[in-house]
């Protein structure tokens, strides 16, 4: 099934030629995209696993997000920034405000301090710059959905490599990054390694096994970072690449073994077929009396999934999630501004859900600021889903992250915010492009190159 906004009905086209509209000013102002701006954006996605062979991914996406930001703004119009991202900024400041609060009264530690600051300029304040950033240079949606399968593509090379090569050797692939390399002592070298696979113990006194990192900080986050993957690749022109993309991200999904991205990468499909099409809507009214018989099956196997299987992490989880409560109720209406040390296990105190997180650093002013953020952000890809439902693959992949966030944070996950972020700018670039009925044979004459084609081009020696 392809779900593409790329291909419009004959009978809007005949009627967006012979009915020409009135277009306001600012929209006419930022109609010319910015090709520079698109192939910065196109290449810092495209490329992910150069940067992380090089180690400087935490590095690459925060700069060249800004930077896109800033030659936005260097626009004469502005685009409207939607009430959910304003709520957003909003609880990046009340963030900001309890970092200062509890450095004053010593209720945070000020490395950490340090670390959550990082994260609210190079993850969560990121995410409206690049948002905002597409907007306004006028990114076009195919470019970031290209990009994304060139994603895909890669982590699907990435475990094919990985396999063969465990098959064969037993063990797995010890890569590393350029910068760990040249620097082996490297602080918060989580961030900054290249490794394909990490050993985790799953039962206390059971053998250690592997679990897929691909291109990025930790197991889980691939397995975010790969429902976008999926959710985009459905919407490529490109059947071949489509595909490519698309079992590259399921299969990383699979032995990324992140529990809750593999539920995600469920619901964010059935919301993109069901809002997609009356065809996929009557696929699945089709297949809900086989899911129905076997549902017991399903419940109990999923049951043992989520409960016995990897139970240590499951209590571990849970033992940290009552530490938190207990600790935040010191400090329930601003928190505690950053992560702290737990007394339970060997990892921060605020940390492995967002939920949890945002109780402990922001308290319940924070809670309420991003609940009101999230919830508006919501309801605006909803609504533009309703009005293009060809953009349903959006708020799949939005589903899919908001359910990956009750067992994960998206406190370092710049790589993933970036992608997200500029996919979701350039789907409402594409809704406003339909709502203006652009002439489709005049759209097409004036198409400039996309990026791969300038670099077929240039690769070509035609200039």
């Amino acid at each position: 099934m392809r779900l593409s906004p790329e291909d419009l009905p004959s009978k809007a086209l005949l009627s967006s030629v012979a009915s020409p509209v009135w277009i306001p000013q600012a929209r006419v102002e930022r109609s010319h995209t910015d090709l520079f701006a698109e192939k910065m954006v196109f290449w810092t996605i495209a490329l992910v696993p150069l940067w992380w062979i090089l180690g400087i991914q935490v590095f690459v996406y925060p700069t060249v997000g800004w930077y896109l930001l800033y030659r936005s703004l260097q626009r004469p119009s502005r685009v409207t920034l939607p009430f959910g991202w304003q709520m957003w900024c909003l609880y990046a400041g009340v963030w900001l405000v309890a970092i200062v609060l509890n450095l004053w009264t010593g209720g945070a530690e000020l490395g950490r301090s340090v670390t959550a600051t990082g994260s609210i300029l190079g993850v969560w304040l990121l995410t409206v710059a690049v948002w905002y950033a597409m907007r306004q240079l006028n990114v076009r949606y195919r470019v970031i959905v290209r990009a994304i399968c060139i994603v895909g593509v890669c982590q699907l090379a990435a475990v094919v490599f990985g396999e063969i090569y465990k098959q064969l050797t037993g063990s797995i692939p010890e890569t590393q990054s350029l910068l760990i390399t040249l620097v082996p002592s490297m602080p918060a070298d989580i961030f900054f390694e290249a490794r394909l696979y990490n050993y985790e113990q799953l039962e206390w006194d059971a053998e250690p096994v592997t679990r897929l990192r691909s291109f990025y900080y930790w197991a889980p986050l691939a397995g975010t970072m790969s429902i976008f993957v999926c959710m985009g690749s459905l919407v490529e022109r490109d059947r071949l690449l489509r595909w490519l993309s698309i079992a590259g991200g399921l299969i990383t999904i699979l032995l990324a073994a992140g529990r809750a991205a593999q539920v995600g990468i469920v619901l964010a499909a059935f919301i993109a077929i069901w809002l997609g099409s009356r065809e996929g809507r009557r696929a699945l009214l089709w297949c809900a009396p086989v899911l129905g018989i076997a549902s017991p099956i399903i419940i109990s196997k999923l049951y043992d999934y989520f409960f016995n299987y990897r139970s240590d992490s499951t209590s571990g989880r849970l033992a940290l999630y009552e530490e938190t409560f207990q600790a935040f109720t010191n400090s329930p209406w601003i928190g505690f501004g950053a992560q702290g040390r737990s007394q339970v296990l060997d990892v921060p105190l605020g940390s492995h859900s967002q939920l949890y997180s945002t109780l402990y650093q922001t308290g319940l002013i924070g809670c309420f600021v991003l609940a009101v953020a999230w919830i508006a952000i919501s309801f605006s890809i909803y609504r533009l889903v309703r009005q293009q439902p060809s953009l349903s693959p959006t708020l799949g992949a939005w589903a899919g992250l908001s359910l990956a966030m009750l067992t994960g944070e998206l406190a370092a996950a710049s790589v993933t915010v970036f992608v997200f972020a500029a996919w979701l700018g350039c789907a409402w670039n594409w809704a406003d492009r339909q709502v203006q009925q652009v002439p489709w044979s005049a759209a097409t004459l004036a198409e400039p190159l996309t990026p791969w084609e300038s670099f077929g081009r240039w690769w070509g020696g035609k200039g």
